[in-house]
């Protein structure tokens, strides 16, 4: 009885799972098919940043490397041996205007002085002797005029001089001034064989050293003044027109000096020099088309007052170091005041092929991308100036898209 109510139960659990798979294979067969097709473009999601209008001097800025204002070879102009030289005859050495930096040996030079000096000595008495024959000369005149009355006159010709010895004080005067000039010589020579130069100066390149024998020409060391140093900064046409007065600055009768900055990055530190424009390099450079506009700065190498730090991890003082020659420099001159001018992010300015104008994308309405051309100023650091060209309420786009195209939709990102 038991065996065949287990069994009754075993076919009823089977017809309940049959049952079920027989549900599960009819849903699938019939149920309603899917339509299939591409999921809905999604646009790029761009950022975005408002134009910056701006007015008032705008700083142009450029680049270049600081030179001497003057560099000589200094040489010898004697011949001789260096017997003594200064410790400032060394690369980096600094002098003073009028300093000995080396001495050629002046022996022969000092006994040519003396000797000159005695050729003076003898024909200064050679002049005297013969002003006294002549002043004998005219009182024997005189005496045989008034004893025969008979006396010719004299006359202006050489033979009349000759009566009075004029013809010989003449020669002995002529003498004196001759031994004079020598003398001049002989102790110009004997000067000449101390090496100095008329400016506060550095050595850059040594030479010739103690012991060397030179001639006149012969290269004794390259100085340069330290006085004041030049920036020769290297300028497009459009950065060039927008300072004021440019092409006037230097020259003759010019009284104001465009103001000018030229900073120098040192040990992870910015160092500022106060300097002006001197003047604009004659012509336009035939490969670059740029206009070279050069910044005096003068006395680069004085000690100046000390500067503290901007970096947390140096938190000493630093001292303001030389504006050395061959450093790289970035100058900021004074543009033209009163002037209009926009600012982006340097991201947002996309170079085209060459000879394009530069582009900007900006935003119409909420979604759209417009392109639009600009015309750069100039870029410092992450930042790009522009000629006033867009809308004041414009939006930037400063997302970077690898595919895009003007009039594109595109998701702006919460800001």
């Amino acid at each position: 009885m038991a065996d065949s109510s287990n069994t009754k139960w075993i076919f009823v659990g089977g017809g309940i799972v049959a049952g079920a798979i027989v549900v599960m294979v009819l849903l699938g067969v019939f149920a309603p098919t899917p339509e299939k097709g591409s999921p809905p473009p999604q646009s790029p999601l761009v950022s975005t940043v408002p134009v910056e209008t701006r007015a008032g001097s705008l700083l142009v800025r450029g680049n270049g490397t600081v030179r001497p204002v003057r560099e000589i070879q200094l040489t010898a102009q004697v011949s001789g041996r260096i017997v003594d030289v200064s410790d400032a005859l060394v690369s980096g050495g600094r002098f003073e205007a009028g300093e000995t930096l080396a001495q050629i040996d002046p022996s022969d030079y000092r006994n040519a002085v003396r000797q000159a000096e005695a050729r003076v000595t003898q024909a200064r008495f050679e002049v005297l002797r013969a002003r006294e024959e002549v002043n004998v000369a005219q009182r024997d005149y005189e005496r045989i005029r008034e004893r025969t009355g008979r006396a010719p006159e004299p006359d202006s010709t050489d033979l009349g001089r000759l009566i009075f010895n004029e013809p010989q004080l003449a020669q002995a005067e002529a003498n004196l001034e001759s031994a004079q000039a020598a003398l001049e010589t002989a102790q110009i020579n004997l000067q000449r064989t101390r090496l100095e130069v008329p400016f506060d100066g550095m050595v850059r390149t040594k030479q010739a050293d103690l012991g060397a024998y030179v001639g006149p020409g012969t290269p004794v060391a390259t100085v340069y003044s330290t006085e004041s140093v030049e920036v020769v900064v290297s300028l497009s046409s459009r950065k060039a027109a927008l300072i004021q007065n440019l092409w006037q600055n230097g020259a003759q009768g010019t009284t104001g000096r465009l103001p000018a900055t030229v900073t120098m990055n040192y040990g992870g530190q910015d160092f500022a020099w106060e300097g002006r424009v001197h003047r604009v390099e004659g012509a336009i450079d035939e490969e670059t088309r740029t206009v070279d506009v050069v910044v005096r700065v003068p006395q680069p190498y004085e000690e100046a007052m000390r500067v503290t730090s901007r970096m947390p991890e140096q938190p000493f003082e630093s001292e303001r170091p030389p504006l050395a020659i061959g450093s790289y420099v970035t100058v900021d001159i004074e543009g033209r005041r009163g002037s209009q001018y926009q600012v982006v992010p340097r991201r947002a300015v996309r170079d085209r092929d060459p000879g394009q104008t530069p582009t900007v994308w900006t935003l119409a309405g909420d979604s759209l991308l417009v392109e639009q051309e600009v015309q750069p100023i100039q870029t410092v650091e992450d930042q790009t100036f522009l000629a006033p060209t867009l809308s004041p309420n414009s939006r930037i786009i400063t997302t970077d898209l690898r595919v895009h195209s003007d009039s594109m939709r595109v998701r702006v990102a919460s800001r």
